[in-house]
């Protein structure tokens, strides 16, 4: 078991190498739309910059398929954490 930050770099690549997975499915987020709106940095760092951070080290450890789980509230984002997380499926799209 273990518990880690998606956007800290050391310990997403230590993980990766570590397990030398073939698929990743990337679920983690902040998804509570009130809070969100009262945070919206942490939506940003969170959804876009942890994304960010995930799939970059899928690519530096040769990881075979990224799944993106996202949500209905990308489709059409109509408050930050919908926005933050149409932006997460438009790197993945972009870098994958």
């Amino acid at each position: 078991m273990f518990c880690g930050d998606i956007r800290d770099n050391d310990f997403a690549d230590k993980l990766f190498a570590d397990f030398r997975s073939q698929i990743v499915f990337h679920a983690a987020a902040h998804k509570h739309v009130p809070l969100m709106e009262a945070w919206p940095d942490e939506a940003v760092k969170n959804n876009i910059f942890g994304s960010y951070n995930i799939i970059r080290v899928c690519d530096r450890h040769k990881v075979e398929r990224f799944v993106l789980i996202s949500i209905d509230k990308a489709v059409n984002p109509t408050s930050i954490m919908g926005a933050a997380k149409r932006v997460a499926e438009m790197t993945m799209q972009l870098l994958g």
